[in-house]
């Protein structure tokens, strides 16, 4: 039998982005203005830490992995944080995408960056399927990050 391991923030060994940083990283994100103090903090934040993505079943429509990062519509998609990776999968298969487990992985931020850039493709950070949805987006081509509004329609 295969041995699953509990899911754990604090293990030093997973590098994750504690409860802490999570919330000044969605205050920082609602703000409506950020400063460059701001984005300094995001980009600390998240340059030392390993962020959260899952690997959907072979057979799971419009989603693949590049590199074993979750990618869907063309977009590289990573979570800070369990709440917002879970809720996602929620949604996905909830969706009718795929009804079957998925494996949930971490891999340093910057390490998403590079394939990225490698593959010309933008990063979604936190982004959920509710309407005008706020989250962090890279884009490859002018390597920055922003804030962005993902529209959905219900």
């Amino acid at each position: 039998m295969k041995k699953i391991e509990k899911y754990d923030a604090v293990k030093p060994e997973w590098n994750l982005i504690s409860k802490e940083e999570v919330s000044l990283l969605k205050m920082k994100l609602g703000k409506s203005h950020r400063k460059e103090s701001d984005w300094e903090v995001i980009k600390e934040i998240l340059g030392r830490r390993n962020v959260l993505t899952f690997i959907p079943p072979k057979r799971a429509k419009g989603l693949t992995t590049i590199e074993k990062v979750l990618c869907e519509d063309g977009n590289l998609i990573v979570f800070t944080n369990m709440d917002d990776c879970t809720r996602h999968i929620q949604v996905v298969q909830f969706k009718g995408k795929f009804w079957k487990y998925v494996e949930i992985g971490s891999i340093p931020f910057v390490n998403v960056l590079d394939i990225a850039d490698q593959h010309g493709m933008n990063v979604l950070i936190d982004v959920n399927y509710e309407v005008n949805c706020k989250c962090l987006m890279y884009e490859s081509g002018e390597q920055r990050l922003k804030a962005v509004i993902m529209t959905y329609l219900k």
